[in-house]
């Protein structure tokens, strides 16, 4: 009988894809113009149309979540990032991540994806 090899890939790395999506989250919503107001201070002073945009939209969420092509090993579909956007960073990173742990899922397979990582 054969020994079974061991799988090439571990188990998907969800502390790494948590932590590129919080920092590129910080990063694009660093900025001074990209800073949201509360809705009550929008309400008080008047707002304008940027501040009921999302401020993170699906175009943008995309560019974030090739990036971690490299990091999983695999070319993403179209289905890592909903339509619409986020303004929430945790939502945002709660939802891609389970978006691409699902994708990763997909690709290698659920003993792979289950694997600890070692």
């Amino acid at each position: 009988m054969t020994p079974r090899l061991k799988n090439s890939r571990a188990a998907f790395p969800r502390a790494q894809v948590e932590s590129a999506l919080t920092a590129w989250w910080d990063l694009r919503t660093s900025s001074a113009p990209a800073r949201r107001r509360p809705p009550e201070e929008c309400r008080r002073l008047g707002g304008t149309v940027f501040d009921i945009q999302p401020a993170i939209c699906s175009v943008e969420a995309a560019l974030a979540v090739l990036q971690l092509e490299a990091l999983l090993g695999f070319e993403l579909g179209k289905n890592a990032t909903p339509r619409g956007g986020y303004n929430d960073r945790e939502e945002f990173v709660r939802d891609v991540t389970s978006r691409l742990q699902i994708e990763y899922t997909k690709h290698y397979g659920a003993t792979r994806a289950r694997q600890p990582a070692g």
